[in-house]
């Protein structure tokens, strides 16, 4: 190899390794700045981004909270034009009410004026008709008394409509006998409930869902009460459609 050679080739390495020393050198913290550069940019961008996203949320969510505000105040002003208005048609109303209490008050007392005279005494002759049935029926009290009271009132349970027996509530003077019981459990059925009410006198008072039937010495009593009452009042009696069957 040529010196001239040798010497091209030795320069030639020379300026690459000093060519490669100062890259490494120089261009190493250019580098180094643009990567902190893009790295700041780019966290920049992300913040400005997540930023907006933010904006839009809250703008979205106060949008959300004014229409919300709106249709509550809406709701409120409708309800409050319902509160008034049903006030307004409750004082209409409990106008109308008095003003009709008012008319039937004195109408009440017009009439009781006009029939005290005869009511009392209708009054009096029902009193002294109830204790004599009464009476009479406390005469006649005993198993045959009590078992007729019960076949009548067996009688009218079955001209009523169906129900539950185990509603059913059975009242009486004295506990029921046999032969009552037995009758009651025909037109009735098992289940019934019995209670004991001394002031009944003699029968039963039968209770059921579909009615009561009340076959006793003290319904008897009012029954006859209220027909020599009606027998003294024909107008009371038209307007009640005639006497009690």
């Amino acid at each position: 190899m040529s010196p001239a050679l040798a010497n091209f080739l030795f320069e030639a390495v020379n300026f690459l390794l000093l060519a490669a020393a100062l890259g490494w050198f120089l261009f190493k913290p250019v580098r180094e700045a643009l990567e902190r550069e893009r790295a700041q940019h780019q966290s920049q961008t992300e913040s400005a981004e997540r930023l907006h996203a933010e904006a839009e949320t809250l703008q979205r969510r106060a949008r959300e909270t004014l229409a919300q505000v709106e249709r509550d105040a809406d709701e409120q002003r409708r309800q409050a034009l319902a509160r008034i208005e049903q006030e307004a048609k409750q004082r209409r109303e409990a106008a109308r009410q008095a003003h009709l209490k008012e008319r039937e008050d004195l109408a009440r007392e017009l009439e009781a004026v006009r029939d005290a005279q005869a009511d009392a005494t209708a009054e009096t002759l029902g009193r002294i008709a109830a204790e004599s049935v009464r009476g009479l029926l406390d005469t006649l009290d005993g198993p045959d008394l009590e078992s007729a009271l019960t076949r009548a009132a067996c009688e009218r349970l079955a001209r009523l409509p169906k129900f539950d027996a185990r509603s059913v509530l059975v009242e009486s003077a004295r506990a029921l006998q046999a032969p009552q019981r037995q009758a009651l459990q025909q037109a009735l059925g098992e289940g019934f409930s019995e209670r004991t009410v001394q002031q009944l006198g003699a029968g039963v008072r039968v209770t059921t869902s579909s009615g009561q039937i009340d076959a006793t010495a003290v319904a008897f009593a009012r029954e006859a009460a209220h027909r020599l009452s009606a027998s003294r009042n024909p107008k009371d009696d038209a307007e009640s459609g005639g006497p009690h069957g």
